[in-house]
């Protein structure tokens, strides 16, 4: 090491180890995105389960036909087109999404390590605060092209 460096210092140049790289494929981009809800009212605790019924519905296939699961088809989940906003226009700022699907809908109902409720209805007791983390991963393979479009 000593001889090299004294070697590569006098003359300026360093031996090029000659490494290469096999370009294989270009992964698909995921994105998580985490919500915390924590309502107030009725009113808002109604919407917040149904935003999270929502997701988890859209995130999953139908079932096409049949009633032997080994024959049974699946018509493919809901696709999500996601755009960052500013005011009533898009936020050219952030990177656009090209269209996702939607991988994982995770629901903490334990948020702060205490589990807690609202008074019981007919229904049950819902927790007072809840996180919901989606995962999304886009369809559509990345390229200079569509960094150049703005995504």
């Amino acid at each position: 090491q000593g001889t090299r460096a004294k070697l590569q210092k006098s003359s300026g140049r360093a031996r090029n180890p000659a490494l290469e790289v096999i370009f294989e494929s270009v992964p698909f981009r995921t994105f998580e995105y985490e919500y915390t809800f924590a309502p107030k009212n009725s009113k808002e605790l109604k919407n917040v389960h149904q935003i999270i019924q929502l997701f988890r519905f859209h995130m999953l296939p139908e079932l096409a036909s049949g009633n032997d699961l080994s024959e049974t088809m699946y018509n493919l989940p809901s696709q999500f087109e996601i755009r960052y906003m500013y005011k009533e226009k898009e936020n050219v700022y952030i990177p656009r999404v090209s269209r996702c699907v939607l991988n994982s809908c995770n629901i903490n109902y334990t948020p702060h390590e205490a589990f807690t409720t609202f008074k019981g209805d007919g229904k049950g007791a819902s927790p007072n605060i809840m996180t919901m983390t989606l995962s999304f991963t886009e369809m559509e393979v990345m390229t200079k092209n569509t960094v150049a479009m703005g995504y």
